[in-house]
């Protein structure tokens, strides 16, 4: 099996949202009702949505994760605001390490640019995921999604300490 963490590509814009929306799709659909769901990872991936995702407006620094050769996950930070944005497995590669990985590479380039903390806001689906990764939870939030519905969530917190072991 081999992993490998990078940088996105700009080409790989609509499959980074395709990423996105397999994970809240086929995992977090045990927690939210389909209504949550289909305002989260909205259907189908639009030609505007693609457009959007390039601008990159919050400034993210985009990750992908690929599983012998294929796509199989993302990761986003935001430095302007200590945030880790997002971390999203398609569900066939779910617990093989790869949003470990994720994590880790996110949590390497936050030190390097000398972050001493990490915050993200979590589903409760992936709320044990980023426990078991060190993050703890600050406080049960509601959280707005772009199209203005609402969906239970977890505001979560990591300290970062220099030179710390890059697990995964």
């Amino acid at each position: 099996m081999s992993l490998v963490v990078r940088q996105v590509r700009d080409d790989e814009a609509r499959s980074f949202l395709e990423i996105q929306r397999a994970a809240v799709r086929g995992l977090a659909a045990k927690d939210y009702p389909a209504s949550v769901i289909d305002a989260w990872a909205p259907l189908p991936i639009t030609d505007t949505a693609v457009t959007f995702f390039r601008v990159n407006h919050d400034n993210e620094i985009r990750l992908v994760a690929e599983l012998d050769g294929e796509l199989v996950g993302i990761g986003a930070l935001v430095l302007a605001e200590s945030e880790l944005r997002a971390c999203y497995v398609v569900p066939d590669a779910a617990r093989r390490g790869v949003g470990s990985a994720l994590v880790a590479e996110i949590e390497r380039t936050a030190r390097h640019h000398r972050l001493t903390h990490l915050e993200l806001l979590s589903s409760l689906t992936a709320e044990p995921f980023y426990r078991a990764l060190g993050y703890e939870v600050e406080e049960r939030v509601e959280h707005v999604l772009g199209s203005s519905g609402r969906m239970p969530a977890v505001k979560m917190r990591k300290t970062l300490r220099e030179g710390a072991a890059l697990g995964g």
